[in-house]
């Protein structure tokens, strides 16, 4: 049990340390006190409290030690403990400011001179104010300066928007806006109507190509080959056939040479043929020379 209650107790303990911890980082206070501190004295802090940031040129420089007031004089004597090794140059002051969210914060207007330092521990005067309506009085007179210039930008805004050529541009825009969405919509028709008959059309014409290699690659290319190589075979053969029998006619000493350049072979068959058209004609006319007719016989002739 004792050591069971050792154990507890070194919890609390622990987690007593880390929540003071956890409440010293989130006020910005530092665990461990510094010695680099300065005094700010001034009449109105505008709700500046402790933990508060100090920033100098925007950075953070470090944070409010402790406030504390002076009723005699009625001054308010703010403690500000800043980083380690940064010094302020004489003639620094202080304001208050607030950011965005309103939140207070001490600003340093650091001195001209970064090599004349004051002391740790010397005291610089601050004024309140650097709030948002303060920074708003301190921009009336650049307000008051700039207004000339929006006049002249106000001036020159309503003669470029009563110029006829804006007005022409502004219709300009208008047909091209017209014409745009015409062609979107003929484009969306285009997509919806004539696209998928250019894709039916396609795929018609890639099943007829399919088709056609289908048939292609069923035809006996190898025998149709064959087939053109026999019939060149046989058209070579034919050929030299034929050039044989023209080299025989031409050939005086063969027989077709002889019948076809020999003109006494041509002499005789036209004088036999003459002479068989007499026979005929003699034998039509008279018959009796040649054959003979009986009814009923006729000896032979001994």
């Amino acid at each position: 049990m004792k050591s069971k209650e050792i154990k507890i107790a070194i919890t609390a303990i622990i987690a007593v340390v880390i929540v003071y911890l956890g409440i010293i980082f989130m006020k910005g206070l530092k665990l461990f006190g510094s010695d680099n501190i300065y005094f700010v004295e001034m009449k109105n802090v505008a709700g500046l409290s402790k933990a508060g940031e100090v920033i100098a040129n925007g950075m953070n420089i470090g944070s409010v030690k402790d406030i504390s007031y002076d009723s005699k004089r009625q001054m308010l004597t703010v403690a500000v403990e800043l980083n380690e090794g940064f010094c302020l140059p004489r003639n620094s002051h202080a304001t208050t400011t607030k950011d965005m969210l309103g939140a207070p914060k001490m600003n340093i207007i650091l001195g001209e001179n970064p090599n004349d330092l004051l002391a740790v521990g010397d005291t610089i005067f601050g004024e309140g104010g650097g709030d948002l309506m303060s920074s708003i009085g301190d921009m009336v007179p650049q307000l008051k300066a700039l207004m000339p210039k929006l006049d002249s930008i106000l001036s020159a805004v309503n003669t470029l928007t009563n110029d006829p050529a804006l007005t022409a541009s502004l219709q300009n825009m208008e047909y091209i806006t017209n014409n745009l969405k015409t062609t979107t919509n003929d484009v969306n028709q285009l997509m919806r109507r004539d696209v998928p008959q250019l894709m039916g059309h396609a795929n018609t014409i890639c099943s007829n190509l399919e088709t056609t290699t289908s048939q292609l690659n069923q035809i006996d290319l190898a025998g149709m080959v064959n087939n053109a190589n026999t019939t060149l075979q046989n058209a070579n053969q034919a050929v030299t056939e034929l050039q044989s029998f023209t080299n025989q006619l031409n050939n005086q000493n063969s027989s077709l040479g002889k019948l076809m350049n020999n003109p006494s072979i041509y002499n005789h068959l036209d004088s036999t043929m003459n002479n068989a058209s007499l026979l005929l004609e003699d034998l039509r006319l008279h018959p009796k020379r040649y054959v003979h007719f009986s009814l009923f016989g006729k000896k032979d002739k001994k």
